[in-house]
């Protein structure tokens, strides 16, 4: 893990930090659970991915990780590009 992809994770690793990015990523919520940006993005079935304790897990897909990994999955971006969308939403750089 880079030092950049680190300090954004602690920075945004409590779980309602990591819910509002999800929120702001427009992932759908349903009940506890969201639907998986990687396979379910159309928002049908049973939302699969939970998020628990500053990281993401989707049970259907497999797909887990940092907040920074969510914002890769849901944006098909690389690290970069995840951490100029951070730096973007919430106005902050690392």
């Amino acid at each position: 893990m880079t030092g950049e992809r680190q300090e954004w994770d602690q920075e945004v690793s409590a779980r309602h930090a990591v819910e509002k990015v999800a929120t702001d990523l427009g992932l759908q919520k349903e009940g506890e659970h969201y639907f998986c940006p990687g396979c379910q993005p159309l928002g049908k079935g049973n939302p699969e991915l939970a998020i628990k304790q500053g990281r993401f897990r989707c049970f259907a897909c497999g797909a887990e990780g940092d907040v920074v990994g969510l914002v890769k999955l849901a944006r098909h971006s690389d690290l970069q590009g995840a951490i100029a969308w951070l730096e973007k939403e919430t106005g902050e750089k690392s």
